[in-house]
């Protein structure tokens, strides 16, 4: 019989059919570990570009209080270095933006601007590019007049080059929504331009090379001989100590179920007058619906009258209760 990794539907096969040969679904265990990895990915994502954007965000807005002269709560240090470099180079624009003399503000920029702290900063080509559009525009100087002009474009300098950094990220983002689906493709199903695509987007995320190696084995298991198959021990190395519980779970169940999951490729050699057939590894889908919406519909069984007339009508087929039910129901 085979079945999908519900341990509440496994248990009753054993009770009621105790000599069943019992076949895990091929379909299940695949989408079981692809489910997981999936969890995994989108934890991945949250934690290295989710927040990260959120911070450059969170950056943006700081900015915007401190010149609107509004108290700020939030003075708590950023988590990613780059943001929190940002935040030193936007305090050292206000130090020196405090100044009342226009010259001696040019003077504290310039050389703030070829300090090591700008230079390490990835936003100073955009930043100096907007600084120098403000001067060649509009012909401006460091007088008292242009001043008041002056000091609110170098803020949004900042606040553009702040911009350029999130955006790379979310380009980033756009990339990795695309590529985790490739990544969790099963080799057979894919055409030369989803290789082509994968191949690219790998040379991006070098690290996930090793999920879609561990993957492709994990596929590849489906389509050896027993005697070459490799056990699924392998997959342990997809799991860390922090990854998604879900993608342990899913591991941990595919180590334990392996030999159950593999069965099908027994068949032969058991029941040798059976035809291969896909029905053999993969759960019918409708019958399993059916048996679903049976689970669901269990608690107005009351008698046995009642159990024969409500199955035998969802299954439309004459149906024998086995005697072990017959035995609880008593």
């Amino acid at each position: 019989m085979t079945i999908d990794f519900s341990t509440r539907l496994e248990s009753g096969v054993n009770e009621v059919f105790p000599n069943m040969i019992v076949q895990k679904c091929v379909f299940h265990a695949i989408q079981l570990l692809t489910r997981g990895l999936k969890k995994e990915f989108t934890k991945i994502k949250k934690e290295h570009l989710l927040d990260h954007i959120d911070e450059w965000i969170s950056l943006r807005r700081r900015t915007l209080s401190l010149e609107k002269g509004e108290q700020t709560t939030d003075v708590s240090p950023f988590k990613f270095y780059d943001v929190e470099l940002a935040w030193e180079i936007y305090a050292q624009l206000r130090e020196c933006l405090s100044r009342n003399d226009p010259r001696q503000i040019e003077r504290k920029l310039q050389t703030f601007f070829s300090s090591s702290q700008f230079i390490k900063w990835y936003g100073k080509h955009v930043f100096l590019s907007k600084y120098d559009d403000v001067f060649s525009k509009r012909n401006l100087t460091y007088s008292i007049k242009g001043i008041e002009y002056i000091v609110p474009q170098i803020y949004k300098a900042f606040r553009a080059a702040i911009r350029e950094l999130r955006k790379e990220l979310e380009d980033l983002k756009s990339h990795f929504n695309k590529i985790k689906y490739l990544v969790l493709m099963n080799p057979s199903n894919m055409e030369l331009y989803h290789r082509r695509k994968l191949r690219k987007y790998l040379k991006e995320f070098p690290w996930l090379r090793s999920y879609r190696q561990l993957l492709v084995r994990f596929y590849y298991q489906f389509r050896l001989p027993p005697d070459k198959r490799s056990p699924l021990s392998f997959l342990s190395r997809l799991i860390t100590d922090t990854s998604h519980p879900w993608l342990k779970s899913a591991v941990q169940t595919l180590i334990d179920n392996e030999e159950s999951v593999f069965r099908f490729q027994r068949v032969p050699e058991l029941f040798p007058k059976i035809k291969p057939s896909k029905s053999i590894k993969v759960v019918n889908e409708s019958c399993n619906k059916l048996v679903k919406k049976l689970y669901r519909t269990q608690c107005g069984m009351r008698t046995i009258k009642n159990i024969r007339m409500r199955i035998s009508n969802l299954l439309k087929c004459p149906i024998i209760i086995s005697p072990n039910l017959l035995e609880k129901i008593k």
